[in-house]
């Protein structure tokens, strides 16, 4: 891989069309809203993301999950990805294989080989026994040109001095980092010996790699994931999820900092943290939000009022439904 410095000083290209409103590669980089396959007629203004898959319906996570998530009309399937101890990139939620397979104990602790002999399906449904974990390449190749595929790289816990470092690094401006700095933060992040490093290398890999045409969205609650990606992978788009209370005021300014100061072209919530104002806030940078996890109608409505620009359920087809009829 070329040096940092020489990454950061090709992401200004990208960089300065997407602060103008012109992504360098829009096909690779829609906006969540929608079907980016299909005809504006086709589907509703709000995207419908299907929370690790049609959850709801088939054990989450699983190939299963996200044929039904295809199945029933989301316009994409969310997933979760961590890595085994072979640094493969497989597809669970959890640090821990116990709640949803047959196995045991961490997940990093196997080689993919090992992982994908458990059973992920069978705790949901006997009709689902056998469900393996999914590596990414595998769940990816389902993403085609009218479902696209949200992947969520877990965060692993310990960077919270480096955040705030590279925080401090990036300042309060709107623009993404000038060269020097996008070669700084870079460089502080390889020698802070960070697991967060090696899960967004591997990640990016597997999408640059992937058999299918369809979109593809990074999302992490890593600001850390969030910075590698912005700056070695421009044409990949990146979005931060953040949990932030309606009330936590210096949370919510946080968040805005990461997704102005990294170029970020998402800010994803949770739904208890929506409210119309912050949805303007967003939209006011040219940025879009996604909320999860949104099943009820009240929610729904709450949320779609306030703006938003997609919808994360574990029922698409309940919320595509409703989206319908309402909206």
């Amino acid at each position: 891989m070329p040096g940092a410095k020489a990454r950061a000083t090709c992401v200004l290209s990208a960089t300065a069309l997407a602060l103008a409103g012109c992504p360098a590669d829009r096909s690779t980089t829609p906006a969540p809203a929608g079907d980016p396959g299909a005809e504006p007629a086709a589907r509703t203004a709000v995207g419908v993301i299907a929370h690790r898959g049609a959850s709801a319906y088939a054990p989450e996570n699983t190939l299963a999950a996200f044929r039904q998530a295809r199945d029933l009309g989301a316009d994409w399937f969310e997933l979760d990805c961590t890595l085994s101890a072979d640094g493969h990139v497989v597809v669970i939620h959890d640090d821990t294989l116990d709640r949803t397979t047959s196995g045991h104990g961490p997940v990093e602790a196997l080689p993919l080989a090992e992982l994908q002999r458990l059973d992920a399906g069978g705790w949901f449904g006997p009709e689902f026994a056998g469900e393996p974990i999914p590596s990414l390449d595998a769940a990816l190749a389902l993403g085609d040109e009218t479902t696209g595929v949200y992947v969520e790289v877990k965060r692993c816990p310990g960077d919270e001095s480096l955040e705030a470092e590279l925080l401090a690094r990036l300042g309060g401006g709107r623009a993404l980092p000038e060269p020097a700095v996008a070669a700084a933060i870079l460089e502080r992040v390889e020698a802070s010996g960070t697991r967060n490093l090696a899960r967004a290398r591997a990640v990016l890999r597997q999408i640059h790699r992937r058999e299918s045409a369809g979109p593809v969205v990074l999302q992490s609650f890593s600001p850390v994931i969030c910075a590698v990606a912005a700056v070695e992978a421009p044409e990949v788009r990146v979005e931060l999820l953040a949990r932030v209370a309606p009330d936590d005021e210096a949370g919510w300014e946080t968040a805005l900092r990461w997704v102005r100061g990294l170029g970020l072209a998402g800010l994803n919530l949770e739904a208890a943290g929506v409210t119309p104002q912050r949805v303007a806030e967003i939209h006011a940078l040219g940025r879009t939000t996604a909320v999860w996890t949104v099943d009820e109608p009240a929610e729904l409505e709450r949320v779609v009022d306030a703006g938003v620009d997609a919808v994360i359920t574990n029922r698409p087809d309940v919320v595509r439904a409703w989206l319908e009829r309402h909206r």
